[in-house]
């Protein structure tokens, strides 16, 4: 079985601006035993300017952040210090690709950049839709379809501060994701998430394209994008898996399998009573499997997950 300590949240970004090469998708590595579980992180974005809706200042009086991001270059992608130009041109510290790598560079801002904090957004629009120092984090959306990703700032590990509130839900934001280059492994800047809450079994469910992820012992839950991979197969990253499943690793399995959850046999929970008869992904099994996988550390005991043939 496993231990599920922490998770981290992966982004294969494609900036509306001077990177356009990689597909943009919000993954979150699939739980393992202790030994490999990664610590928690996550996505994707810059930092606004020092207008309405920059960060607000720290308590001390200092600056928010800085200097924290990998990626460096001519300026700071939290700080968002860049100089506007003599012709009197705003800037922003955005990552653009250098060689083999990124760096921060500073760009021209533009008239297409409107929308605040935390406000939806598409991360595949022509232009980046944010404000200056926020870039539009999140699932492509589908054409004709309702925005999928939020105007997040680039910000440093445990500043929430930095996320302040998504408009106009007034959602508190968290720097828990990490913005990842297109191969998945160089680690650019942390940004902010501004996830909606949720209760699984379709108890208070998502947006479409979405999951329910229940995060930890207490039954917390919020919405993810999904990938959509369905039963039994393979997955790596918890929001692989579509709706109502759950990409779990077991002890000496090489990957993890998406797998439906399901309410813990006689388990005490705080769902309607509706649950304890629901069918696939509403509390029960498919036909012929049954609730006997789990519960495990780090998750209520109220959770556990169907059996597939053979484990």
């Amino acid at each position: 079985m496993f231990a599920r300590r922490g998770m981290r949240f992966l982004l294969a970004f494609a900036l509306t601006g001077p990177l356009t090469a990689c597909v943009a998708l919000v993954l979150v590595a699939c739980a393992t035993d202790p030994e490999d579980a990664p610590r928690e992180a996550s996505a994707e974005a810059s930092v606004p300017d020092a207008g309405a809706d920059a960060a607000p200042p720290r308590p001390d009086g200092g600056p928010s952040g800085g200097a924290c991001a990998p990626v460096k270059g001519a300026c700071d992608l939290v700080l968002q210090d860049c100089p506007t130009t003599a012709a009197g041109q705003a800037q922003e510290c955005v990552v653009t690709a250098s060689g083999a790598g990124f760096a921060a560079s500073c760009t021209p801002v533009q008239a297409s950049q409107q929308l605040p904090i935390g406000r939806a957004c598409c991360s595949n629009a022509a232009e980046n839709p944010c404000l200056p120092g926020l870039t539009c984090v999140g699932r492509p959306c589908e054409d004709g379809g309702a925005p999928t990703g939020r105007c997040s700032p680039a910000c440093c590990e445990g500043d929430d501060l930095a996320c302040r509130r998504s408009e106009p839900e007034g959602i508190t934001g968290k720097c828990d994701l990490v913005l990842v280059g297109g191969d998945d492994s160089t680690e650019l800047h942390r940004v902010c998430s501004y996830r909606e809450r949720c209760a699984p079994f379709g108890q208070e469910p998502c947006r479409p394209g979405q999951m329910c992820l229940v995060e930890d012992e207490l039954g917390t839950a919020s919405c993810l994008s999904s990938f959509d991979k369905t039963l039994g197969q393979a997955c790596t990253f918890t929001n692989e898996c579509q709706d109502g499943l759950y990409c779990l690793q077991l002890q000496g399995a090489d990957a993890g399998t998406c797998r439906v959850m399901c309410l813990t046999p006689g388990a005490t929970h705080p769902f309607d009573a509706s649950v304890e008869d629901g069918g696939p992904s509403r509390g029960g099994c498919p036909v012929g499997s049954t609730c006997n996988v789990g519960p495990f550390e780090g998750l209520p005991a109220w959770l556990s997950f169907c059996r597939l043939d053979g484990g």
